[in-house]
């Protein structure tokens, strides 16, 4: 469902919802809002964020990143999902400004996990209490929890594909389900391997926003977006050893076949020698015998160059 701006105020022992009546100065507050033209110019005039911050929060195609402004960090990570098919991996951008007293959180659809933290603050002051920086720990927690579920899914689909590709090579479809499963591996991991910087940035001692007590808890969330990535390339790398096994297997069947071509047209060859010599008109070959020489050849020769390839383990 759409929405276009709500608000969380801590006043006394209670958390207030409601809209832009709520964001006065000397409580702390959480907004989260789409990027919508009237929600920026307000969030400018309100809290005077820099223009450039503003202006990457106005479009959804940023990269991972951590900016420090004057009293203000400016933050953009990337929640990701599965597509329902099973062939994409989504990608939800979130903007969010984090000043010492305010968090303001900007995004275009609604992130399950960003919905739920916002629930819990409504229901526990002390969430709030804790100050606008452990809220964004809360939502970045939640939203890497969420990738290692798809980093998980997807690790179980490339060890299927690498058994699949074991017990029947010969599937025609199998070249095309690997390059898409390597192309969602790499599109999960060139979105995530930034974001171990933005939390590193976050996790950073001596910072103006982010107290000392939350540094800890960004720095846990970093760590378990390094493991994420981690295991991310071993999926890739085992994704690959998949591909690389199934285009040997197919390489070896192919020249398994050439080989007993050539060996059933080497058989025949002593044949289309004789048949040849004995059918032309040379004088002074005796007819009757010829047929029957030509015809014992014809009889003997293959079982027997037949076995003997045999023997040897060419069939």
């Amino acid at each position: 469902m759409a929405f276009v701006l709500r608000v969380l105020r801590l006043e006394g022992e209670a958390v207030r919802c409601g809209g832009r009546e709520l964001a006065a100065p000397g409580s702390p507050i959480w907004i989260d809002c789409s990027p919508e033209p009237e929600n920026l110019d307000w969030l400018a005039s309100r809290f005077g964020f820099h223009p450039l911050a503003l202006e990457d929060a106005a479009h959804a195609d940023q990269r991972s990143k951590f900016e420090d402004y004057p009293g203000t960090d400016f933050i953009v990570l990337h929640r990701l999902g599965s597509h329902p098919a099973g062939e994409e991996v989504s990608d939800q951008e979130l903007h969010a400004f984090l000043t010492a007293d305010a968090l303001v959180t900007v995004h275009v659809d609604r992130i399950v996990e960003l919905d739920a933290v916002f629930d819990r603050v409504t229901g526990d002051p002390a969430v709030l209490g804790r100050g606008p920086d452990f809220v964004l720990y809360l939502v970045y927690d939640a939203i890497t929890d969420a990738h290692f579920h798809i980093a998980d899914e997807l690790s179980d689909e490339v060890e299927v594909l690498n058994e699949e590709v074991l017990d029947n090579p010969r599937e025609r479809e199998m070249v095309g389900r690997i390059a898409a499963l390597r192309h969602r591996l790499a599109h999960l991991r060139r979105r995530l391997a930034p974001q171990r910087e933005v939390l590193a940035a976050l996790s950073r001692p001596g910072q103006s926003v982010v107290r000392e007590r939350t540094v800890f808890y960004f720095r846990d969330v970093q760590d378990h977006v390094v493991r994420i990535t981690e295991q991310l390339d071993v999926s890739r790398d085992l994704a690959s050893q998949t591909m690389e096994i199934y285009l040997s297997t197919v390489n070896n069947r192919i020249s398994s076949v050439m080989a007993r071509m050539a060996l059933v047209a080497t058989i025949f060859l002593p044949l289309t020698f004789i048949t040849s010599v004995f059918g032309m008109n040379l004088p002074g070959t005796d007819r009757f015998l010829g047929w029957w020489l030509v015809g014992a050849t014809a009889l003997v020769l293959p079982p027997a160059m037949f076995l003997l390839f045999k023997r040897r383990g060419w069939f």
